[in-house]
């Protein structure tokens, strides 16, 4: 990617992290650059989880802020946090009960004019604001339950008419629902999330499809860069369409903490 330094990029991309996370997660909280916090539903329901996103140099007053809500809270709690500061932490949340788990890879694409690939079989893709078709693949592709599905979809909905740049494709296949996505915009840079396939319809290249029409539309809206956070499995596939790993994050997690 020439002209643009690795760290312009990482900077970029954590805008649109935060921008896509604010828009879809109530509540949502910003601690500075590197800090940020959400719950996946708004009610203290057993499905209720809080996120940390911890960047790459928070500031001590940041860092003590995000250590202090996770001593506080009783709910599940999934850390996701930048490579660099893995090692500096990992003994303290080990003590805290903490866990590694998976690992995720901030990637980054420089947008292009192109012609996306063509699929055989009846394909259509449609960019819509009905939701109820874009959240079928969600249940299988995240491994969640229709409960924790629907309220997401509500998250996304209340977005839409708040006015978010958000962009909701999903493609069929023979007439169902076989794959969908998420793009959303942010001061000329694009991000995928979301993106899932129903598991019958995989290895038949819909996937590529979909994104890159969701690519093709970022560009035509004047995006120069597109990001993604790809689990390992899905790197390869990314990879392939030219996106380049900027770094990786490590997940801890810790359960639910009993109350005195």
């Amino acid at each position: 990617m020439p002209n643009d330094s690795a760290c312009e990029l990482s900077a970029l991309y954590q805008k649109t992290d935060e921008h896509f996370y604010s828009a879809t997660c109530l509540p949502y909280r910003c601690y500075g650059s590197c800090v940020s916090t959400y719950f996946i539903d708004e009610s203290d329901g057993p499905q209720n989880l809080l996120i940390v996103r911890l960047g790459c140099v928070p500031s001590s007053a940041e860092l003590a802020t995000a250590l202090a809500l996770i001593r506080r809270t009783t709910l599940p709690i999934r850390l996701v946090m930048h490579e660099q500061k893995v090692e500096t932490l990992r003994e303290l949340l080990t003590g805290l009960g903490f866990r590694a788990a998976e690992v995720t890879s901030a990637m980054a694409l420089q947008l292009l004019p192109f012609t996306p690939m063509q699929c055989n079989g009846a394909v259509q893709i449609s960019l819509t604001r009905n939701l109820t078709q874009w959240a079928v693949p969600l249940v299988s592709a995240f491994s969640s339950t229709p409960v924790e599905v629907a309220h997401y979809q509500q998250r996304h909905e209340r977005a839409l008419e708040a006015g978010e740049a958000l962009y909701h494709f999903v493609l069929s296949a023979d007439g169902q629902v076989a794959s969908s996505l998420t793009l959303s915009m942010c001061d000329g840079a694009a991000r995928i999330n979301d993106f899932g396939t129903v598991a019958g319809f995989r290895g038949k290249g819909y996937g590529t499809r979909l994104i890159q029409t969701a690519l093709l539309h970022a560009w035509r809206l004047g995006g120069r860069f597109c990001f993604l956070e790809a689990t390992s499995a899905a790197t390869s596939l990314y990879r392939a369409l030219g996106f380049e790993r900027l770094f990786d994050y490590q997940t801890f997690v810790r359960g639910p903490v009993a109350q005195a």
